[in-house]
């Protein structure tokens, strides 16, 4: 019997590459960084934008980048506190650590930001986390599920807070109450999970028994519930607190540094309108790598506080690389290495 020969992988790479054009979120994600690109580019002089990114100071961008990698270094923090709120009990597995945390969330983050496909930064999260030895995959999917609402939270303070700061523009001020009402959606549904935990489960599993595979579904709720364990305990929730404050006046103090970097006045104001702009705007399904729609932002959000469009433009071009590029550099680099420990680097196919 002759040897079996390997797959050759070239005709997947074909097929995934084939698949990625003819996705229509690939389609459409390219026709929006047109219209953006056209939008942000309107009435701009080059020259002067040009002029205003060679003049920007490279020390304060490099303190506006160092702001972002201790942000997402938080972020890591944060995650690992939500896996774990317990301190460490005699022999219990050994736990993931932070550094291999932070490694994962990067590679995440940069997924997110780069394709145009949904969350798939959160899925891969998930599978990283998992097969790093995190307590169960469901486990990991609750712990991101109650980032997601804390950070709804704070988005839903800070825009109380720039309420009492200045008037909303329209287009803002109509989204302020489709943000209350998912914040605090949010807020009430986990509070009865929190509640009625062990009567909901039970619910579930009335239901659930009929079904073939209904205990481990069963078993992946009760994981995930377990997820906002954190929650539950005064001094793990007092800690997610701070820290996601500290996450938010960082993410505020990359966009002051970069005000600086082109001698514009630091306003923290300006610096919160943006961060809660740009979290709306970009959260949104756009174009891979969030390119050319994030410049548009910066030039609306800044527009309010009569800042020109050409240092607007500049902004979000300095503000890009400081930020989500260099989220997406460090995130692949992450990716590598995380595909290193597993033997393999993970294909995601835009057809997904």
């Amino acid at each position: 019997m002759q040897p079996r020969m390997p797959a050759d992988p070239e005709p997947s790479r074909l097929r995934a590459r084939s698949s990625l054009w003819r996705n229509w979120r690939t389609w459409a994600g390219l026709g929006l960084s047109l219209v953006c690109l056209l939008l942000a580019l309107a009435d701009i002089h080059l020259q002067t934008l040009a002029v205003a990114l060679r003049s920007a100071s490279p020390v304060w961008l490099l303190a506006a980048a160092a702001s972002v990698l201790v942000t997402g270094w938080a972020k890591a923090w944060r995650w690992r506190l939500l896996l774990y709120p317990a301190a460490m009990q005699p022999g219990e597995a050994p736990r993931v650590g932070l550094a291999r945390l932070s490694s994962i969330w990067l590679a995440g983050t940069g997924i997110n930001l780069a394709l145009p496909v949904p969350r798939a930064g959160d899925l891969l999260r998930v599978y990283l986390a998992g097969e790093a030895g995190a307590p169960s995959k469901s486990l990991v999917l609750g712990t991101i599920a109650v980032e997601k609402l804390l950070d709804t939270l704070m988005l839903a303070v800070c825009l109380a807070g720039l309420l009492l700061l200045m008037v909303l523009p329209a287009e803002l001020a109509q989204r302020q109450t489709s943000t209350f009402v998912v914040a605090a959606g949010m807020a009430l549904l986990t509070a009865l999970l929190l509640w009625q935990h062990q009567r909901l489960i039970a619910a579930a599993g009335r239901l659930l028994r009929h079904l073939p595979r209904g205990r481990s579904i069963l078993a992946s709720l009760e994981n995930g519930v377990q997820g906002l364990s954190a929650l539950r305990q005064p001094r793990p929730l007092l800690g997610l607190a701070l820290l996601t404050l500290a996450i938010w006046a960082l993410s505020a103090a990359s966009n002051v540094l970069v005000f600086r970097a082109l001698a514009l006045p630091p306003s923290w104001t300006a610096s919160l309108f943006l961060l809660v702009v740009l979290q709306v705007g970009v959260s949104l399904p756009s174009t891979p790598g969030k390119i050319f729609v994030f410049q548009l932002l910066c030039r609306w959000a800044l527009s309010v506080f009569a800042v020109g469009p050409d240092l607007a433009v500049a902004y979000g071009i300095l503000l890009y690389l400081v930020a989500p590029l260099l989220l997406m550099l460090v995130g692949a680099l992450a990716l590598a290495v995380e595909g290193w420990r597993l033997g393999r680097v993970p294909h995601f196919s835009a057809g997904v």
